[in-house]
């Protein structure tokens, strides 16, 4: 913790994505998103946003592993080195089995090891938050199964955010409306219990598709040609040939291959430039 500019305590606090990185074993879970891309996705927003704000933020994702266990293992000695912590937040994604998905079972959900504790207050500010944005409020739940909520020695609160379920078509489409900018935002302001200024707020680009034209598309097709060597003609117009190329782009990148370039693709295509 620490003094910031006229008066207003800093605090301390580790983010991390879970599960491995996608293309590695034990990346987590795959429905019409793959929770491995989204949540590193919405971990860089909640990271950007704190640091906005001032305070010292630490990255403890961990992209591989021999086990899960091994992984936590892994993330749980990278928060334990930092000392001093107010929060460690866990971004997740959570998932049921298709013959669930039905639009019945969605929304945004904290996991703590007690009800009775400052974990659970940052947990119902967060589900407050992201039901702002327009996510189903599942609300806090105890879970003292949990081995990335146990064994935590830096002094900090500890949460698991289940931003939505990735196997939910309605819970999908809202995260392609709404961007990760926008949940990392969220979250960030349930973790220190005051609203971000929107001056803050990154802009979202563009939602591109079939018949779409201009200087974004055209940056689209460039960055597919460095990224997937798609060999295309970089004229600025989704025509058939940029949505196929799109469309392997995104399989191969565990997203829904779709041929729509919303947030979601945007987001992955910045990490790979």
């Amino acid at each position: 913790m620490r003094i910031g500019k006229k008066g207003v305590v800093m605090g301390i606090y580790t983010i991390h994505a879970g599960h491995a990185k996608q293309g590695n074993r034990f990346s987590g879970a795959v429905g019409y998103c793959a929770e491995s891309v989204v949540d590193r996705q919405i971990a860089r927003e909640v990271i950007y946003y704190l640091q906005k704000e001032g305070h010292t933020v630490y990255d403890c994702t961990v992209d591989s592993g021999i086990s899960q266990g091994n992984i936590i293992s892994k993330i749980k000695k990278n928060i334990n080195a930092v000392k001093g912590a107010s929060a460690n937040i866990s971004i997740h994604l959570n998932a049921v089995s298709k013959s669930k998905a039905d639009g019945k079972i969605k929304g945004s959900e904290c996991l703590v090891y007690s009800s009775l504790t400052v974990d659970a207050a940052i947990g119902k500010r967060i589900t407050d938050e992201l039901k702002a944005l327009g996510f189903t409020n599942r609300g806090v739940k105890v879970r003292k199964d949990l081995g990335i909520l146990k064994g935590i020695k830096n002094g900090g609160k500890n949460v698991l955010v289940e931003v939505f379920f990735c196997d939910d078509e309605d819970d999908y489409i809202l995260y392609n409306k709404v961007g990760a900018a926008a949940i990392g935002k969220a979250i960030a302001q349930g973790i220190v219990g005051k609203a971000i200024p929107v001056t803050t707020m990154r802009a979202a680009k563009p939602t591109l598709r079939y018949g779409s034209s201009g200087t974004e598309a055209q940056k689209l097709q460039l960055n597919l040609n460095k990224v997937a060597d798609a060999g295309l003609v970089c004229d600025g117009k989704i025509g058939p040939r940029t949505v196929s190329a799109l469309k392997k782009w995104q399989a191969a990148c565990g997203l829904q291959a779709d041929g729509i370039y919303g947030p979601i693709s945007y987001e992955q295509m910045q990490r790979l430039l």
